[in-house]
């Protein structure tokens, strides 16, 4: 079966350069290949000629996203009906992130328009948490809840085979008698060993990516911990499930090999939780010589003295890391399980180590005020990463901060999920600014934020210590 795996346009609307691959959509591909079908992968939000973009910068080109679902002057619609033509798809998947949602909606109706006999599926975030609102769409057949590998497949199986009814295939919603109906949950795969290696080679002109492009890797999946605001949990768990250290370096190799790749961005959510084991990892690149450098995300009360030397030694140049606000009472509210002194703590550890961080700060969550987000502010400088990413609060279906703004009347019955993106400047969830108020104070902390990161890039030029 010829089968469509689409990661929707959304950024290069605003010509913005997305680093990286579709990852999930990868190991989707490689699944379906493994069985004898023919999956390909149109990442929609690559192109080379765009360009990275600073966080001011985005949502000042943030209208250009909603002029293209208007759909006029656009070649993204109309290359994709090309697309349709050329691979001639009997199935579609589309990725679904919540502000990409009336992306998804456009490209499905163009699919149906194309030939009413493709069956169009959605998966992701959205699709996971809010499947009847994509069903509602009549150009929307079927959707699969959590990890798609083989609920898609099985799901292949079935259309491949003529089979009739679905009601066996564990994390699918679809339609029947004019009711959507949602089958009982798949367990999640508990031997992580076992999926192949992402498909990088289903990419459409992967000759086009970059060897950095396609460094991106996950070693795990899950996070155990509840921030209220984050979906991660949604689709991945709260039970952490960790790849073999050799399944690692196994593939760290073949994409160094075959692609060049010598800079990896490891995408677990918590990367260094598993401390042990992260410890092993570094010593397996040092021992095997690889000469590869990397980054990680993970939390700040996962790092100390003893583990971030053991990282730089194995090739760590970027540690990212989530402190979200500069106010106690805030950081309570998100369940960050974190306080400013911890925030302290681990700043002096990464600065004593000479380590390249970012810091991410996000705004706009209920019970943001004026005074806080100065809180955030002069804890940046009091701090002093080298980088600093901030980002506006948007809705998350299924997280416990999506329900509280909703108990709290501050969002519609129907959200309009095309401004609920970080880089949107449009609206806060407190109940102490209004929009325009919060538009003003976002742009001043955005140009403060931007004074900061040159600064910082001015000082790392000079300082060949540090390498980014």
């Amino acid at each position: 079966m010829n089968i469509l795996l689409v990661d929707p346009p959304f950024q290069i609307f605003m010509g913005f350069h997305r680093y990286y691959y579709p990852l999930g959509l990868g190991y989707i591909a490689a699944v379906l290949n493994k069985s004898g079908h023919n999956a390909k992968i149109y990442d929609a939000e690559h192109s080379p000629e765009c360009k990275s973009l600073n966080w001011l910068d985005a949502s000042n080109s943030y209208h250009l996203y909603l002029k293209a679902l208007n759909g006029e002057g656009r070649a993204e619609w109309s290359d994709f009906s090309a697309l349709l033509n050329r691979f001639r798809p009997q199935l579609v998947g589309l990725s679904a992130l919540s502000v990409k949602v009336p992306v998804v909606m456009r490209l499905a109706a163009l699919c149906k328009q194309f030939d009413r006999t493709i069956k169009v599926v959605v998966g992701g975030d959205h699709a996971t948490i809010a499947p009847q609102e994509l069903l509602a769409s009549e150009n929307i057949d079927f959707a699969v809840r959590g990890e798609g590998e083989y609920t898609l497949l099985e799901l292949v199986r079935y259309l491949n085979e003529g089979k009739k009814g679905y009601d066996q295939i564990e994390g699918l919603s679809y339609k029947k008698n004019g009711l959507v109906v949602h089958n009982k949950p798949r367990d999640l795969i508990n031997d992580l060993d076992a999926l192949p290696t992402p498909a990088i080679e289903s990419l459409f002109t992967p000759e086009t990516y970059r060897p950095i492009d396609l460094g991106i890797m996950m070693t795990s999946r899950g996070c155990p911990y509840s921030c209220t605001y984050c979906g991660v949990a949604n689709t991945w768990s709260r039970r952490v499930r960790e790849r073999s250290i050799d399944n690692v370096i196994s593939e760290i190799k073949m994409l160094k090999e075959k692609y060049g790749v010598t800079y990896f961005s490891f995408r677990d959510a918590s990367f260094t939780l598993n401390r042990k084991r992260v410890a092993e990892l570094c010593e397996r690149l040092t021992a095997e010589k690889l000469n590869v450098s990397w980054e990680c995300l993970t939390r700040l009360d996962l790092l100390d003295d003893d583990l971030i030397p053991r990282m730089k030694a194995g090739g760590c140049v970027t540690i990212r890391i989530g402190i979200e606000s500069g106010n106690e009472k805030l950081l309570n509210k998100m369940r960050r399980k974190t306080n400013l002194d911890q925030i302290r703590e681990a700043a002096r550890m990464l600065h004593k180590h000479n380590v390249y961080w970012t810091a991410y700060f996000m705004f706009g969550v209920p019970g943001e005020t004026r005074e806080t987000i100065e809180d955030s502010l002069r804890l940046i400088t009091e701090i002093d990463p080298p980088f600093v990413t901030i980002a506006r609060y948007s809705l998350i279906p299924g997280t416990e901060m999506y329900e509280e703004v909703k108990r709290l009347g501050l969002v519609s019955e129907r959200v309009d999920w095309a401004l609920e993106s970080n880089q949107s400047l449009f609206k806060s969830y407190s109940a102490h600014l209004d929009h325009k108020e919060f538009e003003i104070l976002m742009e001043k902390a955005a140009e403060r934020v931007v004074a900061h990161n040159e600064k910082h890039a001015v000082m790392i030029k000079k300082d060949d210590r540090v390498k980014a």
